[in-house]
């Protein structure tokens, strides 16, 4: 099995951004991917210039922290609170053709800022899965075109937890997703949920040529820890699920 680890979260706090340059620097992850807007992400991008890191940031679209760079998804009141993201999802509501102009012009913004940044690594996911959400990914689906992205994150493989719903709807996204022809791994979950599918011997891991496990550093004082897990040390866990650090490699090298 080929894989990848993405390091999420980049430029969200001072302790992200200096977790995920400890995590590169320790061979935990092999790629990572940015939150745009965010009162760090200036000092992320100086992170990576500084660390030859333009070529392994990808974007990591948020709809849920912060304040959008857009003026439209502030009127939505589902979206956002007092000018500020407020974001609740919802697979049952309807929305209309304004809601996704709305949030199309959120998305655009986040990519524009991006790539204005000068990263190259086209390779883009979304903080707390927000592109599951049907009405997110039908306004992200032409933007990916106009901004030529090679990869995404495809959807977790914890998403499918034996609801009928979540079944139906889970196959309905990744239909969408393959007309785009991205590049993506089989297979993507936290560490904690890789190391469970090795043990129960999960035919969608075990079936993967590329798994993509997504980690959250945060380097607090000397340690670095995996926010994602409520603190669990990185280096624990890699040893708990029996992870090669020496054979990772970032999506567009395998794809």
């Amino acid at each position: 099995m080929k894989l990848i680890v993405n390091a999420d979260d980049f430029g969200k706090t001072h302790e992200s951004n200096l977790g995920v340059l400890k995590a590169f620097q320790k061979g935990y992850c092999s790629q990572t991917s940015i939150i745009v807007n965010t009162n760090y992400f200036d000092e992320a991008v100086q992170f990576a210039k500084e660390n030859n890191l333009l070529d392994k940031v990808g974007l990591h679209i948020n709809l849920f922290e912060g304040t959008p760079l857009s003026g439209k998804i502030k009127k939505l009141k589902h979206y956002s609170r007092y000018d500020m993201f407020d974001y609740r999802p919802n697979f049952f509501r309807k929305y209309f053709a304004k809601d996704i102009l709305a949030i199309r012009e959120e998305l655009e913004a986040q990519i524009q800022k991006y790539m204005s940044a000068g990263f190259t690594l086209m390779n883009i996911d979304s903080h707390h899965c927000a592109f599951y959400d049907m009405s997110v990914l039908q306004a992200l689906i032409p933007l990916l075109k106009k901004y030529e992205f090679q990869s995404m994150r495809f959807i977790g493989n914890s998403y499918f937890n034996g609801s009928f719903f979540r079944d139906v709807y889970g196959k309905r996204w990744m239909k969408k997703i393959d007309t785009l022809h991205l590049k993506h791994p089989d297979y993507s979950s936290s560490v904690a949920t890789f190391q469970k599918n090795m043990k129960i011997k999960n035919k969608d891991l075990l079936n993967a040529d590329i798994a993509e496990i997504y980690i959250h550093p945060v380097l607090i004082g000397d340690y670095l820890i995996d926010d994602y897990t409520g603190g669990n040390h990185i280096a624990e866990t890699f040893k708990e699920a029996g992870l090669d650090t020496k054979k990772l490699l970032k999506i567009n090298d395998i794809c």
